[in-house]
């Protein structure tokens, strides 16, 4: 998976997003179009508007009168050559009224009698809009008089907001957000079995004995996939448990004549030549032994109570290797740090790896090495050499990676078993170089569970 990767409930939520996005902008473009492409409809809603407002403000004086309340007057206050209205009683008296010079005496005769109605009437290069409007209860028989000769409030302009607001956001919107909410939830609820098949397939391993099988997820493609996974994965513990075998059977095969080697090689007088012969026996000796660890280094199951003592493994694996230390010219020192802890792991291929971290040190760095337990879950191994070369120390754990001024002697498995069983324990290990020199491994087993000792 690379960096810029999204998980699927979220890209699928985005995309019913900008779908959702789409149709809003296609709404509000419909209305600008409509509405745009017939200016007469948009004067009408304005009128509506404005009416609804000065009707909303219309107050009773007693004795019949009515009058506009001051709240209301501030657009004809503020634009006396551009708005107007008159308040028209039955008999048609003006009750109250604003810029009145602007208002056509037709308009005002006709008022009582018309009812509700829009004029667009010609004056000069334009026309002036007015418009009657039934106001009040209806025993008053009251009527509102509105009059637009030009716009500068751009009333047009928020009528046209309102019905893009009143017909397209306020509908819409709620409705988008409720839709995106439930897709997101369907989506998520329905990519729950791709997670589930994902999260199984992470915890299986070719050659792993046990695996538990795969979830049923009641999809019907998801639950194919999830088969032809197991049968690859079954293809593949099968070749990889083929290999180990003819891996295991060569080694196995070779240690008869190597031991028969081994014991003809120390009936030979004392000399450089047999002395030699024997350190060359030991080394292929070392090859054999690695290679057969190297084929069992994965196959590593932990039950749920697997518990090894780190302590305790550093201890043996140091009194094993001080004979060949001493004989190597090399000195090994254990240390302790606390807090220790136990690893959940298994004791026989930690202390492989340990084993294989510690002889790589007595014959490739010899001197002092400090083999150190904890702090916590983790071994560390410490030599006083050359230190390690410069680049990607990663490459230090590739099978038969050798280093360029690497010595002939060794196979170049040593540290692949190391990474192999950290890696089959769900632990981690790394290389540096030491500040004082030499180099420095860690073998850090947080990371698969630990227990206070």
């Amino acid at each position: 998976m690379t960096a810029r990767a999204l998980p699927m409930a979220r890209l699928l939520t985005r995309r019913l997003a900008w779908i959702a996005l789409a149709v809003l902008l296609a709404n509000l473009a419909l209305i600008w179009a409509y509405y745009g492409s017939d200016i007469e409809a948009l004067q009408d809603e304005m009128v509506v508007r404005e009416m609804a407002r000065l009707e909303a403000a219309l107050v009773a004086q007693g004795d019949g009168a009515y009058q506009i309340a001051p709240a209301a007057r501030g657009l004809f206050n503020a634009h006396p050559e551009a708005y107007a209205f008159a308040l028209i009683d039955a008999a048609g008296r003006i009750l109250d009224t604003a810029n009145p010079a602007l208002i056509p005496q037709d308009a005002l005769a006709d008022t009582p009698f018309a009812g509700d109605w829009i004029a667009r009437l010609p004056d000069g290069a334009g026309r002036i809009l007015v418009a009657s409007h039934e106001v009040g209860p209806s025993a008053a028989g009251l009527s509102l008089l509105f009059v637009v000769r030009s716009d500068p409030a751009d009333l047009l302009t928020d009528a046209l907001l309102a019905e893009l607001v009143g017909h397209t956001l306020v509908p819409l919107v709620p409705a988008i957000l409720l839709l995106l909410g439930a897709n997101a939830l369907m989506v998520r609820r329905s990519l729950a079995p791709v997670s589930r098949a994902a999260e199984w397939a992470r915890t299986q391993r070719p050659g792993q004995t046990g695996n538990v099988p795969p979830p049923d997820t009641a999809l019907t493609e998801i639950n194919d996939l999830l088969d032809a996974t197991r049968r690859s994965l079954a293809r593949l513990t099968e070749a990889l448990s083929a290999e180990k075998r003819r891996a295991a059977e060569a080694a196995h095969a070779l240690r008869t004549p190597l031991a028969a080697l081994t014991a003809r090689l120390d009936q030979l007088p004392e000399g450089p030549a047999a002395e030699r012969l024997r350190s060359d026996m030991a080394e292929l000796s070392q090859t054999v032994r690695q290679i057969l660890a190297s084929a069992n280094a994965d196959a590593v199951v932990l039950g749920e109570d697997a518990r090894a003592d780190l302590a305790e493994i550093a201890e043996d694996v140091v009194a094993k290797l001080a004979p060949v230390a001493i004989r190597q010219g090399a000195e090994l020192e254990l240390l302790r740090e606390e807090p220790i802890v136990a690893a959940r792991g298994d004791a026989e291929s930690i202390a492989l790896a340990l084993t294989n971290l510690v002889e790589n040190a007595v014959f490739h760095a010899g001197g002092r090495i400090t083999v150190t337990v904890g702090p916590g879950a983790s071994l560390s191994v410490r030599d006083r050499g050359p230190g390690l070369p410069e680049g990607d120390t990663q490459q230090l754990f590739e099978a038969f990676w050798r280093g360029p001024s690497a010595s002939v002697t060794g196979s170049g498995l040593g540290l692949s078993i190391v990474e192999r069983v950290l890696r089959a324990h769900g632990g981690s290990v790394t290389a540096r170089n030491h500040p004082e020199g030499g180099a420095a491994f860690r073998l850090d087993f947080s990371a698969a569970g630990q227990g206070r000792l």
